[in-house]
């Protein structure tokens, strides 16, 4: 089989449940969503998580 012919076959077999994953604990993501619904900014819900030990972005919070 050339390399062009297993490159573009059935890729069925690939467990995405593997390849994909969140990088946040769920339980963070929680923390987030409830400081920024009780009304903290982006920013200071971000503040909030990195003195919990945790680097994300205001973007990366804003998509939770």
């Amino acid at each position: 089989m050339s390399e062009i012919d297993r490159l573009i076959g059935d890729s069925g077999w690939i467990d995405l449940e593997f390849v994909e994953r969140e990088r946040t604990p769920e339980q963070i993501v929680e923390v987030g969503i409830q400081l920024h619904l009780a009304g903290l900014s982006l920013s200071n819900t971000k503040q909030h998580l990195e003195r919990l030990g945790v680097q994300r972005s205001r973007t990366a919070i804003h998509n939770w």
